[in-house]
């Protein structure tokens, strides 16, 4: 779903809603999972893994999208084991971004 508002810039603080899903297609996290809130951020200064500092980066405030994330781009060979992320992971990422400030 497309946003209305603007698209942010290197160092604004962005609040997303995000749903992390496996190669296998199960949830790993949620924002939206009971006892969670929304993540916040600065975008483009390495806060977060690549996939999202740059697919955050082309989207409009107001925005859904569904970013795939490579290994390269995501927690890379070794992974995520808190949240049984595999190394070499391709994630999905379901987000909104909320707001940029």
């Amino acid at each position: 779903k497309e946003g209305g508002g603007p698209r942010p810039t290197a160092g604004q603080k962005v609040t997303v809603h995000c749903t992390g899903y496996l190669p296998d297609g199960s949830k790993f996290w949620s924002t939206k999972d009971e006892g969670q809130s929304v993540f916040s951020f600065n975008i483009g200064l390495g806060q977060v893994i690549r996939g999202w500092d740059e697919g955050v980066m082309t989207m409009a405030e107001g925005e859904h999208a569904t970013l795939t994330v490579t290994s390269d781009y995501g927690y890379g060979d070794r992974g995520f084991p808190a949240w049984r992320i595999p190394g070499g992971a391709t994630l999905r990422f379901d987000i909104e971004l909320l707001s940029i400030a």
